[in-house]
């Protein structure tokens, strides 16, 4: 059980969060709050990604492994950290459906030479690339 709430007190959205393992956190940069979650909204409006984030994105519409998302990400920065958000929305859904990546970072080059090694960010948003097309739901929409 898991719950979004960088939107604001009476904007949190619910879900299911999986972090990563510590074992695959040790020894990098890479925060273990990283995880990727399915979250809902009840919404009126059109379901399209930037709902599940606080800050202005361009949302695009993507086709992958033969589904159409609605797609947007966000990133920040605050003292030697670093957050990135993507989300895939799944369009034409209620609730509306969200798949975020949340990859919280520390900067690599704060750190002594050779004291941590820098996570594989393509590595990472692969696995979760397969999580998400592993995901089965809501008919024909995943």
């Amino acid at each position: 059980s898991y719950v979004y709430q960088a939107l604001g007190p009476g904007k949190e959205i619910n879900g299911v969060k999986f972090t990563v393992p510590q074992s695959y956190a040790s020894g990098t940069n890479l925060s273990t709050n990283t995880g990727i979650s399915i979250e809902n909204i009840h919404t009126e409006q059109n379901c399209t990604a930037d709902l599940f984030l606080s800050a202005e994105t361009n949302t695009q519409t993507i086709n992958d492994n033969s589904v159409e998302y609605s797609f947007a990400s966000s990133s920040d920065a605050g003292v030697g950290n670093r957050y990135e958000e993507y989300v895939w929305s799944l369009p034409n859904t209620n609730p509306c459906i969200g798949i975020r990546y949340f990859i919280h970072y520390t900067v690599i080059e704060n750190y002594p030479e050779g004291l941590v090694t820098e996570f594989n960010k393509n590595e990472l948003i692969n696995e979760f690339d397969e999580i998400r097309h592993s995901l089965v739901c809501c008919s024909d929409k995943i």
